[in-house]
């Protein structure tokens, strides 16, 4: 039997583990999970830089028909400076944003004399990012609940 959307929402804070680098919440009558991925400044030798990197999942419902979908969206910002090795100095940053469906694994390390993260000051610093990670409880509670993934054009069209 299916949790009502309006119960299913007052709930959504069971999602939230104290130990997660993500956190759910029901924002109007959609379920948001959101992932600070990374937030590194770093200094080097020969200059010094900054990436944010940034996710979140946004889920619909379809009351009528029982179904949830989903809409992703990821932000990674890279911004570096410093001196050349023939002393010219340079700059430049970039900003990707991804929207849609992903699924997607990845590991990243900086080093430096200084590095900086929202956890403490080191040499270096390493996170990791898997939407798995966040996808598959917010995946497992919902079917728990009684709520099936909007199939799309092809699974309607053959079954699947």
């Amino acid at each position: 039997m299916r949790t009502p959307l309006a119960e299913l929402l007052t709930r959504v804070d069971e999602l939230n583990a104290p130990d997660s680098p993500f956190v759910f919440r029901a924002v109007g009558d959609r379920i948001q999970g959101t992932w600070d991925i990374a937030h590194v400044q770093y200094v080097a030798l020969l200059g010094a830089g900054q990436i944010d990197d940034a996710y979140s999942i946004e889920v619909t419902f379809d009351e009528d028909e029982g179904t949830f979908d989903t809409d992703e969206t990821q932000t990674t910002s890279k911004m570096s400076g410093g001196f050349s090795t023939d002393g010219s100095f340079h700059f430049g940053g970039s900003t990707s944003t991804f929207k849609g469906k992903q699924s997607r694994m990845s590991r990243s390390f900086v080093a430096g004399t200084r590095v900086t993260t929202p956890e403490g000051e080191g040499a270096s610093a390493s996170w990791s990012f898997d939407t798995d990670r966040i996808k598959q409880p917010l995946f497992d509670f919902l079917a728990a609940n009684g709520w099936e993934k909007k199939k799309g054009f092809f699974g309607r069209l053959f079954g699947g």
